[in-house]
């Protein structure tokens, strides 16, 4: 039997968090939500000219305007998607946090089992943390629980503790946690990004659509012939952006995207029904062993097939998304219009795209296609008006 030798914590002087030692100025535990927002104060309201005058969060607001940044700009955008994040891995027990590295410049009593490494840092009653890393997710979690009161009352947060170091060293610990490190690129990190709501959708469709399952890409911008995937996330998200937005939607495939809950149960069933209609219509084009000679996995051809799903969707159930539709009377819609939009479609790289988007090399001879941006509205246009059929259809399944 393990046994733990610690001795009692003296409650009179503050409260123990049981963890691990680390060194001896970093302690890592699991703080109660409770507790956490109590000693690492909301970073909105360490913010302005008003908070001088608030003794009891002065002091703290000061030394937080020296080592972190403010809540604006990008940082401030980020909050409300991450808001909705949490509450969402709350209610569903799916997702994850990294934890929140906080700070007092103040040593603080650690008590160590010997044998097992395991112990507990006393917090006083009176420290206030600043969070060096994490400033994000404590603020989205200050605002998740004004939407949300009491959903997190039984749920905790990982902390790693920093104690006894003076504001340089914490500034350093700020620096070193955001300068090092490779970023990925914005399409990638978007495609990954749980807390956005178009990615969401994404994936979701990836789940319910069974050609799509288990078949798109995370790591790679673009396939080459010798992957078994279908689709990479990057232009699947984008073309689920499109879906939600129309064509338009093309200058928001890099960006966060917002949608709507009390349209997230339409979108969830449209999406998935429209990618399974487009699925059936393209299996064969789609497959690895044709994409090196056709066009039918490209991020400008997805991104088109959303914003036709889009215009579909939009003649069913209005702009807003609130014109009633029968969920049977959508499908053979979606089934009909990508039938007659995608299934006469030539996906061959020929000079029948030229005029659409593709540029050919003078050396080579290979035409290729750019990306969303520069070319997605006019394949849009193309695949809306049928310009781009062939005599016969080559991307229906056998």
């Amino acid at each position: 039997m393990l046994e733990i030798e610690l001795p009692d914590p003296s409650y009179a002087e503050g409260v123990p968090m049981f963890g691990n030692v680390i060194s001896a100025t970093e302690f890592q535990g699991a703080m109660p939500y409770g507790l956490f927002k109590q000693r690492v104060p909301d970073p909105r309201k360490l913010e302005g000219a008003g908070v001088k005058y608030n003794t009891e969060l002065s002091e703290i607001a000061s030394l937080r305007a020296r080592v972190n940044r403010l809540v604006t700009g990008a940082k401030k955008k980020n909050v409300a998607p991450y808001a909705r994040y949490i509450v969402s891995m709350v209610k569903t027990g799916e997702g994850f946090t990294p934890q929140i590295v906080i700070w007092t410049h103040e040593k603080l009593d650690v008590v160590t089992d010997k044998k097992t490494g395991l112990g507990y840092i006393q917090l006083p009653h009176h420290i206030r943390f600043v969070a060096l890393d994490g400033d994000t997710q404590a603020t989205a979690r200050a605002v998740a629980e004004q939407s949300h009161p009491n959903l997190f009352d039984k749920q905790v947060v990982k902390v790693t503790v920093i104690h006894g170091v003076q504001e340089d060293d914490a500034a350093q610990v700020f620096a070193d946690c955001n300068a090092y490190g490779v970023k990925v690129s914005t399409s990638m990190a978007i495609g990954l990004d749980s807390r956005d709501d178009a990615t969401q959708l994404a994936k979701y469709v990836e789940k319910n659509v069974a050609a799509l399952a288990g078949k798109v890409n995370r790591q790679k911008r673009q396939l080459s012939g010798g992957d078994d995937a279908l689709i990479t996330i990057s232009a699947l998200r984008a073309s689920v952006v499109c879906f939600v937005q129309g064509i338009g939607g093309i200058q928001n495939q890099t960006k966060a995207v917002e949608i709507q809950d009390e349209d997230l149960d339409l979108l969830h069933a449209a999406a998935t029904e429209w990618y399974r209609a487009v699925s059936d219509v393209m299996s064969t084009a789609l497959q690895p062993d044709q994409r090196a000679g056709n066009f039918a996995a490209a991020p400008s051809v997805w991104c088109a097939i959303g914003a036709i799903g889009h215009y579909i969707l939009v003649k069913l159930v209005g702009a807003d998304f609130k014109q009633p539709a029968a969920p049977d009377a959508i499908t053979r819609a979606f089934k009909a219009e990508a039938e007659a939009k995608l299934g006469k479609v030539d996906w061959e790289r020929s000079a029948a795209w030229l005029a659409h988007g593709a540029k050919q090399s003078v050396k080579s001879g290979a035409i290729s296609l750019g990306g969303p941006k520069e070319t997605g509205s006019l394949v849009y246009k193309a695949l809306k008006d049928g310009d781009l059929n062939g005599p016969a259809s080559s991307s229906v399944a056998a």
